[in-house]
């Protein structure tokens, strides 16, 4: 509940600039909308700009320029800040809004604003009236608009600045009217056109769309289908339900798509079981809702920029083409009995907390709570109705609305099922609160969402504004509702609502409130964040507001728990009940039983009637006496157990206190090092270690840096390979016993013409090679000798023919001096290898 800390505060008394900035020339109460702290009001069709700190300091509004013609209806603010809604009773137009730093210059004159029309030919005078114009909470620019006109026709506008066709035809309409008749998606449920006739339709009445709301505000802690849920209130007293209706481009919180990803494969394993009690419906709703997710989780999501804050991102995806961008139309829904009296004004829905079992956890294993208003929730969603003779009919949603398309065909034939398919579904009424004060006339309440909570939330009547908070039954049901234990739970459930009230203030008395024209509220947080301001006015240009404060909550860790709360202000009820003793003696006068006129020094006069007050007043202070009593011996035993716990937190802080002393000074037992002196020592030391470490890293530095040179080039790691890859095949010379061929290393192309093929098991390694070509080389040699011997006899033995033995010496002259020249060459090797192995340490 919130705290009431003032009312009408000076800022907003006559002959000041607020007071000014309310004045409207017109007999109904002026529409108002915010952004943060900056307040429009259009008074009829002028519109004005401020802020609360420009009321506070007494500065004046701005007025800023349009061009509708049409007195303005209703003001709204995108939830990106960029756009305001301005609407007349049949036609939308879109102002661009400039800058916050840029409204709040010195500059005080009027400034034009850009606009846009919202469907030209969709929201004109020819057309059905504006119900309700809402901003979608799932989209991610923050821009995209859900209009709902009274003949139950539904526009989705995805708002884009940079395209002008964006304002004229919706990215999806809908008429609710064909929809609810509509057996398949093969159905036409479009929006009526402009200039195209209409049949008579028996829905007309019973349609007539009083007022919407979506379901959720797309928070990361209630339930995945929440967000994209519109309600819809007909006047009548139906209600219906749309889910899913999303954009084409919509955003999905971190706790969304794990979810319903959760819950709808729970709901496929239940079905696809052999229970004979499970429908075709049911198996045709789990399975479209397998098919919407699995597409879902096949796109690659887009990132983008949450808000202000560069760092955090959301996820975006595209509408699933399957099953369907139009959802199935789900209502109406039962409320066991009918509203009584009164047309429906208005419809807010608070969304079912997130499943616990259907915990969320990321790569950091860090669980997504609800970090914005620390309220447990329920597990059920709140739906809240206004009705224009004062009531506000509180129902509970038990089954939840969850996505639901119409079947891709219509079966041929006709089965049991075909009866649920106007997916009738129950609310249960919980309470119904009276505002009227017995007035009969038509009041028209509007609801405004409180910026404290989602349980807490503001009723807007001609006779002022009243803050309804659902908190004290709220716990207590959702207790019950988790329970395991059924045992009894019909009696408990029946005094709970016997007994648990929702908490009703007046906190905004309207002085003069008008023939009950509907008014809007506007809760306002102020720059400091610990106050806000409840704001509205009245027919007359009466400006009304409030001042009110959070409520207090335990801000530390030795704060008392709820349960200490609880019991204190239970104690504490007893001192501030007051006394029916008053009471009683009002009563005895009216009867005549005691004088009013008499002295009361006067002596009393014994009767029947005196006795008969005397013993009723004595029971009645015996009562309050004991109770107090019994207040005051529970506070002062409560008071010596907090006494006891400071003394002993008391207690504690000052041996911390000595050891810490103890630590500094250098007096800790048993620790030679400890205390001031010793600390110092310490650091010391590790400050000198420090300094020799780095002296000798400095030193080896140095050193390395003398032993390394220079870098080697490439031929020189290739000769270090080279070498590596000789003393990996350097072995033993070749044993008597495996004696080296010579021809299986090397072949002369004038030889005999022999091939020498290398034996099993010769000897591979550079020595054997090696000793197999120094045979070589003598074999040659030897060979040389005799032929050159042989030579030498054939010349002495020659027949006197010099022709033949010239041609033949020269011949055998170019032999052999071929053949000197490849000895030269083999021996050059030899002689190369030698050295090359001396220098490898391998000895010849």
């Amino acid at each position: 509940m919130p705290r009431l800390l003032a009312q009408q505060p000076p800022w907003l008394a006559r002959s000041t600039p607020g007071h000014a900035f309310f004045q409207s020339p017109s007999t109904t109460p002026p529409p108002l909308a915010h952004r943060g702290t900056e307040i429009f009001l259009s008074a009829p069709n002028e519109l004005r700009w401020t802020s609360t700190s420009h009321l506070q300091t007494g500065s004046s509004h701005r007025i800023l320029k349009h061009s509708i013609p049409l007195p303005i209806t209703h003001l709204s603010v995108s939830p990106s800040g960029d756009l305001l809604a301005i609407c007349t009773a049949h036609t939308i137009h879109i102002a661009i809004l400039p800058a916050s730093t840029h409204l709040t210059s010195r500059d005080t004159s009027p400034l034009k604003l850009k606009t846009y029309q919202i469907g030209p030919t969709s929201h004109v005078l020819e057309q059905s009236p504006l119900a309700s114009t809402l901003w979608h909470p799932l989209s991610p620019t923050g821009n995209c608009l859900v209009t709902v006109t009274r003949d139950a026709c539904v526009r989705l506008w995805e708002l884009d600045t940079t395209s002008r066709s964006t304002f004229s035809e919706p990215s999806l309409a809908v008429d609710l009217k064909k929809l609810a008749n509509a057996t398949s998606t093969h159905a036409d449920f479009s929006a009526s056109k402009y200039g195209v006739s209409t049949g008579f339709s028996p829905d007309e009445v019973e349609m007539l769309v009083a007022s919407s709301c979506f379901g959720g505000r797309g928070d990361s802690n209630e339930g995945g289908w929440s967000g994209m849920t519109l309600w819809i209130a007909m006047s009548e007293g139906d209600v219906y339900a749309l889910c899913p209706l999303l954009p084409k481009r919509w955003r999905a919180t971190a706790t969304l798509l794990p979810g319903l990803s959760t819950s709808v494969v729970a709901k496929m394993r239940a079905v696809s079981g052999e229970d004979d009690g499970v429908t075709g419906r049911e198996k045709r709703v789990v399975e479209q809702q397998c098919a919407f997710l699995a597409e879902v989780d096949n796109q690659e999501p887009l990132l983008q920029q949450a808000g202000q804050d560069e760092y955090e991102m959301m996820e975006v995806y595209t509408r699933p083409s399957r099953p369907g961008a139009v959802p199935k139309l789900q209502g109406a829904f039962y409320m066991g009995e009918e509203i009584e009296g009164g047309e429906i004004t208005d419809i807010f829905v608070i969304a079912a907390k997130m499943d616990e079992e259907e915990g969320v956890y990321d790569d950091d294993d860090e669980y997504y709570e609800d970090e914005r208003d620390g309220e447990e929730g329920l597990s059920i969603g709140v739906v809240c109705l206004a009705t224009s003779n004062g009531r506000v009919h509180i129902c509970l949603d038990l089954e939840g609305v969850e996505a639901e398309w119409l079947p891709s065909k219509r079966s041929r034939s006709f089965t049991p099922d075909d009866d649920d398919e106007g997916g009738e579904k129950d609310l249960l009424l919980f309470e119904t609160i009276d505002l009227s004060g017995g007035n009969a006339k038509e009041i028209c309440p509007t609801f405004t969402p409180s910026p404290v909570g989602r349980y807490e939330l503001f009723l807007t009547t001609p006779s002022g504004v009243w803050s309804l908070d659902f908190s004290p039954w709220t716990p207590n049901l959702e207790a019950e509702l988790s329970s395991s234990s059924d045992a009894g739970i019909g009696f408990r459930l029946k005094m709970l609502l016997e007994s648990s009230k929702t908490a009703v203030e007046r906190i905004v008395t309207i002085l003069d409130p008008g023939d009950g024209e509907a008014r809007t509220a506007i809760a306002v947080l102020d720059d400091e964040g610990d106050t806000y301001t409840v704001l509205t006015s009245s027919s007359s240009g009466q400006p009304y507001a409030s001042v009110l404060g959070f409520p207090v909550r335990a801000s530390h860790a030795y704060a008392p728990d709820d349960e200490n709360y609880a019991a204190i202000a239970g104690a504490a009820l007893a001192f501030f009940q007051p006394s029916t003793l008053p009471q009683l003696l009002k009563q005895a006068t009216e009867k005549k039983l005691l004088d009013p006129g008499g002295d009361k020094g006067k002596e009393v006069r014994f009767s029947p009637a005196t006795l008969l007050v005397m013993t009723e007043a004595h029971r009645i202070m015996a009562a309050e006496t004991h109770r107090l009593a019994e207040g005051t011996a529970d506070l002062v035993r409560r008071l010596e157990r907090m006494l006891a716990e400071l003394r002993e937190q008391v207690r504690k802080v000052q041996e911390v206190n000595h050891r810490v002393e103890n630590v500094v000074d250098g007096h800790e037992e048993g620790d030679g090092t400890g205390g001031r002196r010793g600390i110092e020592a310490r650091a010391q030391a590790a400050e000198e270690r420090t300094k020799r470490l780095n002296e000798r890293v400095e030193k080896l530095r140095g050193r390395m840096a003398g032993l390394g040179g220079r870098q080697l080039s490439a031929k020189e790691k290739a000769f270090a390979a080279e070498v590596e890859k000789v003393e990996r095949t350097l072995g033993d010379a070749p044993t008597p016993e495996a004696p080296v061929d010579p021809g299986a290393l090397v072949h002369m192309a004038n030889s005999d013409g022999e091939r020498v093929e290398h034996e099993e098991g010769r000897d591979g390694t550079l020595t054997g090679r090696f000793e197999a070509v120094r045979e070589l080389r003598d074999e040659l040699v030897r060979r040389v000798e005799d032929v050159v011997a042989k030579e030498v006899e054939g010349e002495g033995k020659g027949d006197g023919r010099g022709g033949v033995g010239v041609v033949g010496g020269g011949f055998r002259g170019r032999r052999l001096e071929a053949v000197w020249e490849l000895l030269e060459r083999e021996g050059a090797l030899v002689e190369g290898m030698e050295g090359r192995l001396g220098r490898l340490g391998a000895g010849a």
